[in-house]
């Protein structure tokens, strides 16, 4: 038994030199600790919860609640720990009451932590007990239970944070009830008892609502490599047995190998709101019963008065209830990732009786079901709104996908074998608690998302649905994936470092792609491609003519445009032409012919595309000004300059100039700032384009104006000449601005349509 004649009161030197040291921990081993606060409801959710419950899957969880409570409001913490942790070593004992964890079998637990939550205390709790390392809590049934190490059986979870919080919400019923009636002595013999300087302290706690904040986190990915850790202690202690090597193995990783840890808050739950109208009438008569908070915890239908009696029996029914809408709650919070996703198919696959799936057709079921997920409100990991991390999943794979398959192929649960991927009948096999973390982690992550109903059948609908997924879907799917795109890289670049840039920036046309399909299915497509420092905007009004002369039209948004200059600063060239290559992989699965339109630095990355990536689809290849030579001949300067930006860096973060002011003809489309390392891009595309002869299967439109103020009337001929194409016609324009497409200087939109008409 532990020595509970130790102090329990928190040391305010301790805990905040473990909050310090745990700081330091975080930074030095780069935890990726993201405590989700994206809405003003999670943080008063932090700020107002008395009970926080947390799922447990690793030791060193257990730590960090605590400590991000503290960050976020300064309260400190109690925990309840297993009573085996206070035996022996007092010194370590005392340390433990100091940062706030007492014992399961502190005499009076009960009572004890109800006057801490009035106090100002947060309580966390972990409902599960012990670790659940295979994370299933949901039979058949459909019932919450989970495995009991020391019981040896299923069991349901723990609802002392249900009593806690239902019987000192009764008590300030009864609270609120005597100030009401006047009977301020009752009043003043709980503000003694509780240890309150003053009533009225004691009449604010009682005012503020119980609220139990149910909460998840959520590792991924969970590896299954050896590492540093389990190599020491098979290095300093021969024949570790394998559930501490099963241990070192798993969290040791989450530890040390790049892993995110999302804490998710669920809604809070308000305890009062669980008591029925006639019961909070009664509560008060059945609490004035009471002579002190142990007595009213104690909770022993078959001992004391009537009152007692009753009491008992309500609030443990009523326990029950809240027990189960709190672990409903929190496991519905967990973050949603690729492996939890790609682990449920492989599973649902295997007890179809499936053992082998084409690796395309399984990409495409994942790419669908990612995109279904996308239209839920279920809180998705990060990298699945990012569409440059999922959205080449649907042909080709994905580095997080990589790695998933990388590891459950390690534990021979998957194997490909001539574009299939088979399917071992491992992933049926039982497995010990102690094992099943390091011999079928498709398991464990399809157990996590089994609870949540909604996000199955979704799933399961998306299966269902692949047979009838086309060409076509999968386009308008990845036109979808662009627009979520603009969202996501304008809130990469939208952190304080970036502030003095932005907000000197003008642009206020929309940015996005946009996608004018014809009525006619079988019409002609257009792919147009807007210049250097611009956006979509430039070119629509042309693709708005295009599509009333009956073409499908897609605008593209390149890569770095459209968000901010900081964007633009860290894209490179082949960022650009990725964008392009992505817009003619959606349009053409509209039309059999298609016509790409670029203009300025648009102009050059459409020659470009169809010359490496030839296609008999492409019918013919428009280039406006694009820009060979400049008229700036400061430009020459520009390597120099971003070589010594790059060669400073160790120094200024920045480099010496990254950015040069910009005065755009069209402000409200283009941006105020030129990052010194996106010029430098557009030379090396220009040599890039220039080092070899173009080959294109298409007719070829040249378009240059005479009096261009920013390129030199040069680049035309030189384009010319080194462009090898079935036909190729040279149009001038008569106008004395750069951006000829957008304010249709010369006609140059009508001569544009009747030129591929």
């Amino acid at each position: 038994m532990p020595d509970n004649s130790l102090n329990p009161e928190i040391s305010n030197t301790t805990y905040g030199l473990c909050v310090k040291a745990f700081r330091i921990t975080k930074k030095l081993l780069k935890l990726n600790i993201k405590l989700h606060q994206d809405k003003e409801a999670d943080m008063d959710a932090v700020k107002t919860g008395d009970i926080f419950l947390f799922n447990h899957f690793a030791r060193f969880e257990t730590f960090i609640p605590q400590y991000l409570i503290y960050e976020a409001t300064g309260a400190y913490c109690r925990s309840i720990a297993a009573s085996e942790f206070f035996e022996g070593d007092e010194r370590f004992s005392q340390f433990l009451y100091a940062i706030g964890v007492v014992p399961n079998d502190l005499p009076n637990l009960f009572p004890f932590m109800a006057r801490e939550i009035l106090h100002g205390r947060k309580l966390v709790v972990f409902p599960e007990g012990g670790m659940v390392k295979d994370k299933r809590v949901v039979d058949k049934q459909g019932r919450y239970s989970i495995f009991s190490r020391t019981a040896n059986e299923r069991r349901k979870h723990h609802r002392g944070s249900a009593v806690i919080a239902l019987a000192l919400d009764a008590f300030k019923t009864a609270l609120l009830h005597d100030f009401s009636r006047g009977n301020y002595s009752q009043v003043e013999r709980w503000a003694e008892e509780l240890d309150f300087d003053t009533t009225e302290q004691l009449m604010i706690k009682a005012l503020k609502p119980t609220v139990i904040v149910p909460a998840h986190i959520t590792f991924y990915p969970i590896r299954v490599s050896d590492n540093i850790l389990h190599q020491a202690a098979n290095l300093f202690s021969k024949g570790i047995n394998k559930r501490f090597a099963e241990e070192l193995i798993i969290e040791g990783n989450l530890l040390f190998k790049d892993t995110d840890m999302d804490i998710r808050f669920s809604k809070p739950i308000v305890v009062g709101e669980y008591w029925r109208w006639w019961e909070k009438r009664l509560l008060p008569n059945v609490v004035h019963r009471f002579e002190s908070l142990d007595e009213l915890f104690q909770l022993k239908p078959d001992e004391g008065h009537l009152g007692g009696k009753i009491h008992a029996i309500g609030l443990r029914a009523k326990s029950n209830l809240l027990r189960d809408a709190y672990m409903k709650s929190m496991y519905e919070a967990v973050t949603i990732n690729l492996s939890h996703i790609a682990s449920y198919l492989i599973m649902k696959l295997y007890q179809q009786g499936l053992r082998k799936i084409r690796c395309g057709r399984f990409h495409k079921m994942l790419y669908l079901c990612i995109k279904k997920l996308q239209e839920s409100d279920y809180q998705l990991h990060r990298s699945l709104c990012n569409p440059e991390e999922y959205g080449s999943i649907a042909y080709r794979g994905s580095s997080r996908l990589d790695q998933f398959l990388s590891t459950v192929q390690s534990m021979q649960l998957v194997c490909i074998d001539e574009g299939h991927y088979m399917l071992d009948e491992k992933l049926g096999d039982d497995f010990k608690i102690d094992e099943i973390r390091t011999e079928n982690l498709i398991c464990v992550y399809a157990n996590e998302i089994a609870p949540l109903s909604k996000v199955t059948s979704i799933i399961d609908l998306a299966m269902e649905q692949l047979n009838r997924f086309d060409a076509r879907n999968l386009a308008d799917y990845r036109f979808h994936d662009q627009l979520l795109a603009l969202e996501w890289d304008r809130k990469m670049f939208d952190k304080q470092r970036h502030e003095e840039i932005n907000t000197q920036q003008t642009a206020s046309a929309d940015a996005n792609w946009f996608f004018l399909k014809s009525p006619n299915d079988s019409a002609s497509a257009v792919l147009l491609i807007h210049g250097f420092l611009s956006g979509p905007a430039e070119m629509r009004s042309l693709g708005e003519r295009l599509h009333a002369q009956g073409h499908h039209v897609l605008g593209v948004r390149l890569k770095g445009h459209g968000t901010s200059p900081w964007d633009l600063r860290s894209r490179n060239w082949q960022d650009w032409q990725a964008s392009v290559a992505r817009g003619f992989d959606i349009i053409k699965t509209y039309s059999q012919s298609v016509h790409i339109i670029g203009f300025s630095t648009g102009g050059l990355l459409a020659l470009l595309h169809a010359s490496v990536r030839p296609n008999t689809k492409i019918k013919s290849v428009t280039s406006v000004s694009a820009p060979i030579d400049f008229k700036n001949k400061n430009l020459k300067f520009v390597p120099l300059l971003h070589h010594a930006n790059k060669l400073v860096r160790w120094v200024f973060s920045e480099g010496l100039i990254p950015f040069r002011p910009n005065e755009p003809e069209n402000p409200e489309v283009n941006y105020q700032h030129v990052p010194i390392r996106a010029l430098y891009q557009l030379q090396l595309l220009i040599e890039h384009l220039m080092e070899k002869p173009i080959n294109i299967n298409a007719d070829v439109y040249l378009y240059q104006t005479d009096h261009d103020p920013v390129i030199e009337p040069s680049s035309l001929d030189k384009l010319h000449q080194n462009i090898r194409a079935p036909d190729i016609e040279k149009l001038t324009i008569h106008a004395d601005r750069h951006g000829v497409i957008y304010r249709n200087l010369d006609e140059i939109q009508q001569k544009i349509c009747a030129a591929i008409k």
